[in-house]
């Protein structure tokens, strides 16, 4: 039995998804809807230390785009950010001495804020790019994708305007998916499309350059606040069950996960109904958006998409499938595909 980490590693902070609420909102999309959706309330999400699944972000974004029926939310929401989201890390870049500075620290904490993402700075042939590798149990939606490169992009720009520096910092953004002319006003910028990974290409020069007078002892400060936040986002249940169940969804057993936990299954059970969710339920929500990564990917015939996920047979799968999207899995990724 693999070990159950005893913070989620697969999960983000709650409050990050608070910008893009506030843009389903301003949109007509009911509170209660919102809440039902992530089954917690929004005065949870703005609780310190909350965490999530990353479960959750995937439905909260397909909820997102259904809901508004705008497949490029995220950069609306995106555009919130900057002016809403205020977290240590966001703090912390501004207070960095340098651009460079600021992204080291994004470098550190962004995975744990995010979940689906890490980012790394690349230096090579002059130039620097800030990239978003994906490193999560799920991977992460276009419209997620959408949201943070607007938001990074809003908060490298005002970090060099505060510091009176009238020069855009980004050169360029890369897009995993398709660009659209949306895509190019959002970010004011050049964009490329069906990149390997997400990124910003940045100003070298700017990227170096001195910024906002140094105040070490604010910035150490700062650094602590990260450091107790992370030290203080407790695992819950849910966490510690999807944590498990994404490491082997075809040997996922509640028995075996409450005798790993040293825990009564009644008990483990009452307290997971508490946060909303039976084990049958998160089990099935797993398996749908691991399936939908799995045919998107399309390394695996359909009978290994089947097994890996649990199905003793490929039957079993078209009907749960068929009930989670209305189509078969090869439907599903044909048409995947042709877009």
């Amino acid at each position: 039995m693999s070990k159950i980490h005893p913070l989620p590693v697969n999960a983000f902070y709650a409050p990050t998804l608070l910008p893009a609420i506030e843009e389903l909102l301003a949109r007509g999309i009911s509170q209660g809807a919102i809440e039902a959706q992530l089954r917690r309330s929004l005065f949870d999400l703005r609780t310190p230390f909350t965490r999530m699944p990353l479960l959750m972000s995937r439905r909260f974004w397909g909820f997102a785009v259904e809901q508004s029926g705008d497949p490029l939310i995220g950069l609306a929401a995106g555009e919130r950010f900057v002016s809403t989201a205020t977290n240590g890390l966001t703090y912390l870049f501004d207070v960095a001495v340098s651009l460079e500075r600021a992204c080291e620290f994004f470098a550190e904490y962004f995975a744990f804020f995010n979940g689906h993402f890490r980012v790394h700075i690349l230096r090579e042939n002059g130039g620097v790019t800030l990239r978003l590798v994906e490193a999560g149990s799920l991977d992460a939606p276009a419209a997620l994708t959408d949201y943070i490169l607007v938001s990074l992009c809003s908060l490298v720009r005002r970090k060099l305007l505060a510091s009176g520096v009238n020069r855009d910092p980004v050169l360029g953004v890369a897009l995993v998916s398709a660009s659209r002319e949306e895509h190019v006003s959002a970010l004011r910028t050049p964009v490329s499309a069906e990149q390997s990974c997400a990124a910003i290409y940045l100003d070298p020069q700017l990227f170096v350059m001195p910024l906002t007078p140094g105040n070490p002892g604010l910035e150490t400060t700062l650094v602590d606040l990260l450091e107790q936040t992370r030290r203080l986002s407790e695992s819950t249940l849910l966490g510690q069950l999807s944590d498990y169940l994404i490491e082997d969804l075809a040997s996922a057993d509640w028995q075996q996960f409450c005798a790993t936990q040293h825990v009564l299954e009644r008990t483990a059970a009452r307290r997971l109904k508490a946060l909303g969710w039976t084990f049958s339920e998160l089990l099935d929500e797993h398996r749908r958006y691991r399936a939908e990564d799995l045919l998107q990917s399309g390394a695996l015939e359909l009978v290994e998409v089947a097994d890996r996920l649990g199905y003793s047979d490929v039957q079993g799968f078209n009907r749960a499938f068929a009930r989670w999207l209305g189509c078969a899995p090869g439907e599903y990724r044909a048409r995947f595909n042709k877009g």
